[in-house]
């Protein structure tokens, strides 16, 4: 049974989780505070290689992953899940101030969505909306 709560499809009383993957304290607590108001359980990491550690912890629904990070960035953190688990990748909304180009040379593997940075915090919790409605069809 799907019923809608606060904006976030809810089935059998499962709250969505949302990783956010992000170096900059302020984008990854700003982010992870927007998609809570909107009903999603959010965790967070601050580097690719946090995340994985996360990922073999907990199942999430979406991924918000930025790109340009220490210890293991983005791309390498999509390569692993590209090369070991590739259906992760439909999970994944990128953000990055990196530019189309370097973006398209670097990128291993197809995400969900790519959010230029800056972007428009309305138009990332539509993306996650989007990302899980996708999954559930």
């Amino acid at each position: 049974m799907l019923v809608r709560s606060a904006g976030t499809i809810v089935a059998d009383n499962h709250v969505h989780g949302v990783l956010v993957v992000e170096d900059d304290p302020a984008i990854r607590r700003l982010v992870s505070m927007v998609l809570q108001r909107h009903g999603f359980r959010t965790e967070t990491a601050a580097d690719g290689l946090e995340a994985v550690i996360k990922l073999g912890v907990c199942e999430y629904d979406a991924i918000v992953l930025d790109l340009m990070m220490p210890n293991l960035d983005g791309f390498t953190f999509m390569q692993t899940l590209a090369e070991h688990d590739p259906d992760r990748l439909r999970k994944i909304i990128v953000t990055s101030a990196a530019s189309p180009t370097v973006i398209r040379e670097r990128m291993r593997g197809e995400p969900y969505r790519v959010l230029p940075k800056p972007f428009d915090i309305s138009e990332l919790v539509a993306a996650v909306q989007s990302c899980i409605d996708d999954q559930l069809r």
